[in-house]
């Protein structure tokens, strides 16, 4: 099998938007000492696609092609600067929307079909996943963002196919550098499995970053201003981690419609391998090796549902020390507002007897014949118990009456939520028969 791998520049394997489509050195050949050629995307893609046409059903040259992309921000570039270029590539236009928008994930396919429906000559797939890594850096949050997207043109007749990258992670692209040439040519979805796989230490390495995050904000409440929790830092954890629950939702979701694709492919193939396969025949073995596929893929789905409970877990701790934060900063206002409440309680006492001694019920004066003070009490002093006392008792009597109300009608809301639906069906009934009555 002869492999291929692009390098650009002194970056291996790396495409930016300035040469995303022009002339590259290749790699040929599998050996220790491969050649060298010139290369640009739409010869790789129109050799894939010319070898299709030909059709001669030459198993001897498989052929696997692999080229990375650039950032995200590069190939959005290069799309929006070039549409003549992208339009004259063969690579279907839902891939560059895939590849460019902001997206969570998805998967997709085209096939080239006989015209009794069974695959004829070229199968192009691809998917999405998203990645956010947040981590702490000199006392910051800061996090990156990951949209890895995967396309792959295969040719059945000549066991060839072209896959293409962009927004990959370092580790991926030396994963799947090392692992290209072991990588079955006879299912296109196998490259898929595996690069769900290598992404699923990505994921987890992710999840344990925000662990950290998590794990650091639990134990700052056992310092000494753990009365004080520093919320903001709280809802900026919290924001990263709603995010990796969300990309690993997708991330399922994709992986699902990875499998029902694959599917799809199988049955596609079915007419053309259901004819004279013998347990050692191509067909018998291709069989084989595609529900090998799609039981790595189960495995992964799992492997991801996995990943994603642990992150839903560290989303619940960070609930859980926001509402304690929350708690400590109740208790410690309660805790004010008792020695408050106490103080008032020692001035108020002095307070009442201020304000009652002076009213005008009470003269504090001197007599012009003695020179003495005298101290005299209005004869209408009773008017100030005659008033205040009832209305005193007023205000409480309406408390207890509204804390009475409050509490009948808690206890019977089931009850006449009960009622709500019956009553309804009555005054539906009522107006039905009224419309119906002649006028």
């Amino acid at each position: 099998m002869d492999v291929e791998v692009v390098e650009s520049g002194e970056k291996p394997y790396v495409l930016s938007a300035d040469n995303m489509d022009t002339d590259i050195q290749v790699k040929v050949g599998g050996g220790t000492a491969p050649s060298i050629r010139k290369s640009t995307l739409r010869e790789e893609l129109d050799r894939v696609s010319l070898a299709a046409k030909s059709g001669n059903g030459s198993t001897d040259k498989a052929l696997l092609s692999l080229r990375f992309g650039g950032e995200k921000e590069d190939c959005e570039l290069w799309v929006n600067q070039n549409p003549a270029r992208v339009a004259e590539l063969s690579i279907p236009k839902e891939f560059w929307a895939t590849a460019t928008k902001d997206l969570n994930g998805c998967s997709g396919a085209r096939y080239t079909h006989n015209n009794d429906g069974t695959i004829a000559t070229l199968v192009d797939t691809w998917s999405c996943f998203k990645i956010k890594e947040a981590k702490k850096t000199d006392g910051k949050i800061k996090y990156h963002w990951y949209q890895m997207v995967m396309f792959i043109r295969w040719n059945p007749t000549e066991r060839s196919k072209f896959v293409f990258c962009m927004d990959f992670d370092e580790d991926i692209k030396n994963a799947l550098g090392r692992r290209m040439s072991s990588i079955d040519l006879d299912n296109p979805y196998a490259w898929h499995a595996t690069f769900i796989e290598e992404l699923l230490s990505i994921y987890d390495d992710s999840v344990w970053k925000l662990r950290d995050l998590v794990r650091e904000a639990e134990k700052a409440r056992d310092k000494t201003h753990s009365s004080h929790p520093d919320f903001p830092q709280l809802h900026e954890i919290a924001r990263h981690v709603i995010h990796s629950n969300e990309t690993l939702d997708v991330a399922m979701d994709t992986v699902d419609s990875i499998v029902h694709e694959h599917d799809l492919f199988m049955a596609g193939l079915q007419g053309t391998s259901s004819q004279g396969a013998t347990p050692s025949s191509p067909q018998t073995t291709h069989s084989l090796i595609s529900k090998d596929v799609k039981r790595r893929l189960y495995y992964l789905l799992k492997e991801i549902r996995a990943i994603k409970a642990r992150s839903a877990s560290l989303y619940d701790r960070l609930q859980n020390e926001i509402n304690l934060g929350f708690n400590l900063v109740s208790q410690t206002d309660t805790a004010a507002m008792k020695i408050i409440s106490a103080v008032g309680l020692v001035f108020l006492p002095g307070t009442f007897i201020s304000t009652l001694f002076g009213m005008n019920f009470f003269d504090f004066a001197i007599d012009d014949k003695t020179g003495k003070e005298t101290f005299k009490t209005s004869e209408r002093f009773w008017m100030y118990w005659a008033i205040s006392l009832p209305v005193t008792a007023i205000v409480i009597l309406i408390w207890i009456i509204w804390q009475l109300w409050y509490t009948i009608l808690k206890k019977t809301k089931p009850y006449r939520d009960s009622l709500k639906g019956p009553l309804q069906s009555l005054r539906l009934l009522k107006e039905k028969n009224d419309n119906s009555l002649p006028r």
